[in-house]
């Protein structure tokens, strides 16, 4: 789960695990030896919180800034939604009155149990680049995908071997699947220990099972939320259905919108209104949805 990964890997005793993580998937050419945990939005770190993604904003030694996500469930717009938090980190970083020179690298790594892109590699990584000579533009920007169903064929060709192992710890579904890898390296061996001390701590495993609970109530909800919008839109036409599904799922997330808001929607088209609908599970905050 996303808040298990997040109180794992954000542990401070937990942080040579962290590096570790962090080295394997952007390998770079000095490897990282220190990172802080960056605080995170308070509304995005609760575990019975509306919003449905944690994730862990890092700052590396040499000031660089990194946003890592652990995705469990598909969403739309998740690759908009990594750029926005890719150039929310870039933009945050330059103060009043600085140069642009002092400008940082910012990377998102997004990581995923099913598969986001078309193509059948593990590890992605996407940059900036000129369509025809492939020149750098700048690595400014870089966005890695970890695809964890896709993992098996980076084993077949023994890609990556750091990255790989991580990729096996982090798809693991059976504590004998952990056991072996402990096995196989001392970091990993680590890991599984700090696993398992954070399964017998009674707060962690309580925040754990209340965000479990927490997303299945919000997916019941839009599922009921949908399922009235069809009949609704059946009885009313295809826009009002639509209208009033998005409403509910707007409540839903966050609260009883205003009055103006349930409006805007009552005189929307559709093509408006299913893009909004698409936007519902990957903002942080309502404004967003009509940007």
């Amino acid at each position: 789960m996303d808040i298990v990964f997040q109180m794992l890997f954000g542990a401070e005793q937990n942080r040579e695990l962290l590096i570790s993580l962090l080295n394997a998937v952007l390998n770079p050419p000095v490897p990282i030896a220190s990172v802080t945990v960056l605080s995170g939005q308070p509304e995005r770190l609760a575990a019975s919180a509306k919003s449905i993604s944690l994730d862990l904003r890092l700052r590396l030694q040499n000031g660089e800034q990194v946003d890592v996500e652990m995705q469990s469930q598909r969403h739309a717009a998740l690759r908009e939604r990594a750029l926005y938090y890719w150039a929310r980190m870039y933009a945050d970083d330059l103060q009043r009155g600085n140069p642009y020179t002092e400008l940082r690298r910012c990377v998102v790594i997004l990581i995923t149990n099913f598969s986001e892109l078309t193509s059948q590699r593990f590890h992605s990584t996407f940059q900036l680049h000129e369509r025809h000579g492939g020149e750098l533009l700048t690595d400014h920007l870089e966005l890695h995908v970890l695809e964890l169903n896709k993992l098996p064929n980076a084993l077949e060709r023994y890609d990556e071997p750091n990255l790989t192992l991580w990729g096996k710890f982090l798809s693991a579904k059976a504590d004998e699947e952990l056991e072996d890898l402990a096995m196989e390296h001392p970091v990993l061996k680590q890991a599984k220990a700090a696993l398992d001390r954070l399964s017998e701590d009674e707060a962690a495993r309580y925040e754990a099972e209340s965000r479990e609970m927490a997303l299945l109530t919000w997916e019941a909800g839009v599922a009921k939320a949908r399922r009235e919008a069809e009949q609704i839109g059946h009885r009313e036409g295809r826009a009002a259905g639509t209208a009033e599904v998005l409403l509910r799922q707007l409540t839903l997330k966050f609260g009883p919108p205003p009055a103006n808001i349930a409006e805007r929607l009552a005189s929307a088209s559709q093509e408006d209104l299913l893009r909004w609908s698409d936007r519902v599970l990957s903002v942080d905050m309502l404004e967003e949805i009509f940007v």
